[in-house]
């Protein structure tokens, strides 16, 4: 017999998008609920410091922006970039509560402007499939920081409680195997915390598990993470230790690339997705692709060449632009630290660059010389369209680029109701989970900016909900 510290109704684990979603649904529904949070603070999660994009249809933003769409072309959309690797059930689920999501946050006080709405994947790409239109919902801010914001406000309102730096250590069962608590690490002590109702993992992914990489996800072997500090898959982990099924391990959440920087952090690299002017060479100085093809696509280019890795090359003017139009999160202004820190490598002329980097200076010569002709006569040979500019104007810079996800999306098998599903196709009685600890909620090619968050909060509502009505 299990003797608790602490008992709730329902114990949520992770503070980010989808673990606040849950709290505030359940509490909603009347259960007393307990948020763990292995970070310091609600601000640290990948929703919390994301970009503020959120995807969905039918919304009273795309309305006032005079926008025509609907659920059945949002689903038909997400259905063809899924390619059979997605969930039916979730993939329906999510195009229908996609556009309630975004707004139960406006009615928290979110503010997604008009003007920033704009189309966030690969939609012109399926175009014979459904209209391409703008579902890329952006926050005032530019950031997913007031979403989480408004999400915490109103969690503290509703009387959820909080523990900080507290790390779900595994999931206690009982002896019919329903999840009846938690056993959690906080200040170097452990306690066992019961859950009456039920437990909502959603504890993100696995990025930063060098482990779970090596045997789920081995192109990012040589790339690396730039979401949230604590991406360890414990909850996927903590799920296992009860029987949960697991599904779409070698998915990632959105599939980029980034800038190898301190040990952990990959910042991404949005040079080509903004599109700025500038190459990709690899170690043979030599292009091997075009730069502005979607940036999943050339995540798989750059993971198969010599390495896994490539360097992006560019010139002061694009230095001049801003490090926010190269890296998020941004690099110092004019590179300053960054050239100090052998980051990014600057040099006045190719030659002194190609030199720095190990490669041919004639061959990285000649790249940027027919690059360069390309562009004046509007030819590229890889048939670049975006971002063709000339790269001419000294000094020049070059950082290695790798593969990088801000978190992965493959995890414990869930139904549309959010309960975890063991490896008999049963759910597992008193356990839940949303966001990236799941899976099955995206397939082959990523649908764009605001998936991720849509998903995790939609999901987490339904979680919440669900956990508190457990009898």
């Amino acid at each position: 017999m299990t003797e608790w510290n602490q008992s709730y109704d329902v114990v949520v684990v992770g503070a980010g998008g989808a673990g606040l979603a849950a709290a505030i649904a359940a509490a909603e529904a009347g259960a007393s609920v307990l948020v763990l949070e292995v970070l310091d603070s609600v601000l640290k999660s990948n929703t919390a410091t994301c970009g503020g994009v959120l995807m969905g249809a039918e919304t009273s933003v795309q309305r006032e922006a005079g926008v025509e769409d609907s659920i059945e072309a949002f689903e038909a959309y997400l259905e063809a970039v899924g390619g059979g690797f997605d969930d039916p059930d979730l993939r329906h689920l999510w195009a229908i509560k996609a556009g309630e999501t975004l707004e139960w946050l406006k009615e928290m006080g979110v503010e997604f402007p008009v003007e920033f709405l704009y189309i966030s994947g690969v939609e012109p790409m399926f175009a014979e499939v459904t209209p391409p239109v703008a579902r890329g919902h952006i926050t005032n801010t530019r950031s997913g920081k007031p979403i989480v914001e408004a999400l915490y406000r109103r969690a503290q309102e509703l009387g959820v409680e909080f523990r900080f730096k507290a790390r779900g250590e595994r999931l206690i069962a009982d002896a019919d195997g329903a999840v009846v608590g938690i056993a959690v690490a906080q200040d170097g002590e452990s306690q066992s915390i019961e859950a009456q109702r039920g437990v909502v993992l959603a504890t993100a992914g696995f990025s930063r598990n060098p482990d779970l990489i090596r045997n789920f996800m081995p192109k990012m072997m040589t790339g690396g993470s730039f979401g949230s500090a604590w991406q360890q898959g414990d909850g996927i982990v903590m799920g296992q230790g009860v029987g949960a099924q697991l599904v779409n391990m070698w998915v990632p959440q959105a599939a980029v690339f980034g800038v190898p920087t301190v040990p952990g952090m990959t910042p991404c690299m949005v040079i080509t997705i903004w599109g700025q002017p500038c190459v990709m060479v690899g170690q043979d100085g030599k292009r091997h692709f075009r730069e502005d093809m979607y940036y999943e696509f050339l995540y798989d280019r750059i993971a198969e060449l010599p390495g896994g890795m490539v360097w992006t090359l560019w010139d002061e003017t694009v230095t001049e632009s801003g490090s926010n139009r190269i890296v998020v999160p941004p690099f110092s202004e004019g590179l300053v630290e960054e050239v100090e820190q052998g980051w990014v490598i600057k040099a006045d002329s190719i030659a002194e660059l190609a030199e720095k980097l190990g490669i041919d200076p004639a061959t990285l010569e000649t790249t940027l010389a027919n690059y360069n002709a390309g562009v004046a006569a509007g030819d590229d040979a890889f048939g670049k369209q975006v971002g063709l500019g000339q790269i001419n104007k000294p000094p020049f810079y070059a950082a290695q680029t790798v593969p990088a996800v801000c978190d992965t999306a493959g995890g414990l098998k869930v139904d549309t109701e959010m309960r975890v599903i063991n490896v008999y196709d049963e759910p597992i009685p008193g356990l839940y989970a949303a966001g990236s600890t799941t899976g099955g909620w995206r397939g082959k090619i990523y649908p764009g900016s605001g998936t991720a968050v849509s998903v995790a909060i939609g999901f987490g509502r339904i979680a919440g909900q669900n956990a508190a009505q457990t009898s």
